[in-house]
């Protein structure tokens, strides 16, 4: 007899999180205290659904061009080294074998759903309180849009992209689509990736009226409907959808498109993502402690770390780029000499709560590529309106003597400018790992070296099934209708 056991995700405010990972779709206790009002859903919301409190990843760049590894036998480097190896050689097991290596919030398969049960509870429970109905709509509009952005995270990660030369979305396997709070005993099995990106889709139409009606007030760590609109011209873009991207980028823009002019900047530093200080945040996200351990392995002063930015990125932007600057901290190491490199983002605000965030410029390149992409389709006046995208933004990024704007008359030409200018703007965003995928998912190499020896390269072929990753074999291992990417 199949059997229902409602809103365990209540579960997780009341034992330990070991306790709570011990199975997505497992019976737990329902002597619980249940939340009664909308104020009790909108705390557990807070704790449960929005990603400010916990890291969810901390390897995403790790998989990219953007960083790159050094061996020195300092005993931090090593240790970083290795237990960071699994992803940065793109081992079919990666996050199996971070978790045996203790690497930190590793599972992201978990730490998704987890967040999306969050959600969930809230949908389950929205019409069971009391409160005004304004409360309820808004909740409803919050939790629908944060659903939708943690599949788009989840699909991109174990699903193979939705656009492109060697894909299908309609039978390309994505990830389980779990909707409800309640448990049964038929475990779920994968959705395929024009499922989930459709599932992705409605939740933000339905969540975008509700947000403008209700969500106005809504402070800068929350959903609101400009940063649901902002969702969907990322979610357009990822689809191939250039007019959808369009629409809604225009739309976002219509409600916020400030730059901040970088040539103002009179500080050493400045945290271009955070909600507290920049002009560009539309929603800020991500617990800043995910970008603290970067660069890994970097807890000393006589080595590099064993991971830091790249010099293959480094080496994109000119030297009157101020996002060179801003986008990097400078570390220190001692040999004979002092010596300096960029070692992680320099993006956030230590102190502040959020490490990531939804912004303005790439709502800007975001529709500057789909410009390009009608051009290439034979739009005459596209090229024109992606050119004026990718010169504003630049405009607030190179410093003034040396501004000049781009004047590109090929639409491929343009193209491969845009990619790059996205890679310089959006890198340590949780962006550029998804932009390969979506681009060809092209040929990359890892140099590494974790002992005393020869370095090693390891290579990630063009459409490599290693840009999909592989389900942690304790989420296989739980639930059977589950399919493993080959």
């Amino acid at each position: 007899m199949k059997r229902y056991l409602k809103y365990t995700a209540l579960i997780c405010l009341s034992i330990s999180a070991l306790s709570c990972k011990k199975g997505f779709l497992e019976e737990s206790s329902q002597d619980l205290v249940r939340p009664t009002t909308t104020a009790a859903l909108n705390q557990l919301m807070t704790g449960e659904a929005y990603p400010l409190n916990s890291v969810i990843t901390e390897f995403s760049d790790l998989l990219t061009d953007d960083i790159q590894s050094e061996y020195n036998a300092n005993a931090t480097v090593v240790t970083a080294l290795n237990k960071y190896a699994p992803a940065f050689t793109w081992q079919k097991n990666m996050i199996d074998r971070l978790l045996e290596n203790s690497a930190t919030s590793s599972n992201i398969w978990y730490n998704y759903y987890a967040r999306i049960k969050g959600c969930n509870v809230v949908l389950d429970y929205i019409d069971q309180v009391d409160g005004t109905e304004s409360e309820k709509q808004n909740l409803r509009g919050q939790a629908s849009s944060l659903r939708s952005f943690y599949y788009l995270m989840l699909v991109n990660y174990f699903g193979k992209p939705y656009y492109g030369a060697s894909v299908n979305p309609k039978t390309d396997l994505g990830v389980p689509l779990i909707l409800t709070a309640d448990v049964t005993d038929n475990p779920v099995g994968r959705s395929t990736v024009q499922e989930v990106y459709s599932q992705i889709e409605n939740d933000l139409l339905t969540a975008i009226p509700l947000l403008d009606a209700t969500g106005a007030g809504n402070h800068v760590y929350k959903f609101n409907g400009t940063s649901a609109r902002f969702l969907l011209s990322r979610v357009y873009l990822y689809m191939g959808n250039w007019d959808a991207c369009i629409r809604y980028a225009d739309a976002t823009l219509q409600k916020k498109s400030t730059l901040k002019l970088m040539n103002e900047i009179t500080t050493v530093t400045y945290g271009i993502s955070s909600a507290v200080s920049s002009p560009e945040v539309i929603w800020g996200y991500g617990f800043n402690a995910e970008l603290s351990v970067m660069p890994f392995g970097g807890g000393q002063s006589v080595a590099k770390a064993a991971y830091f930015i790249s010099d293959d990125l480094g080496n994109t932007y000119p030297s009157t780029d101020l996002r060179l600057k801003y986008s990097f901290t400078s570390n220190i190491y001692l040999t004979t000499t002092i010596n300096s490199y960029k070692g992680r983002s320099a993006k956030y605000v230590a102190g502040n709560t959020n490490g990531k965030a939804f912004r303005t410029a790439e709502v800007y390149l975001n529709r500057a590529e789909a410009y390009i992409q009608r051009a290439i389709a034979g739009d005459a006046l596209a090229l024109g309106k992606a050119l004026a995208d990718i010169n504003l933004l630049r405009l607030n990024r190179i410093t003034t003597a040396a501004y000049i704007p781009i004047a590109i008359n090929n639409p491929q030409d343009l193209y491969a400018f845009c990619k790059a200018e996205r890679r310089r703007e959006l890198c340590l965003e949780d962006s550029r790992w998804f932009d390969l995928r979506r681009w060809g998912m092209p040929e990359l190499k890892h140099n590494i070296q974790l002992s005393a020896g020869t370095p090693q390269i390891e290579t990630l072929q063009q459409n490599d099934n290693r840009y999909t990753l592989s389900i942690p074999t304790e989420a296989l291992s739980r639930n059977p209708n589950l399919i493993q990417n080959p």
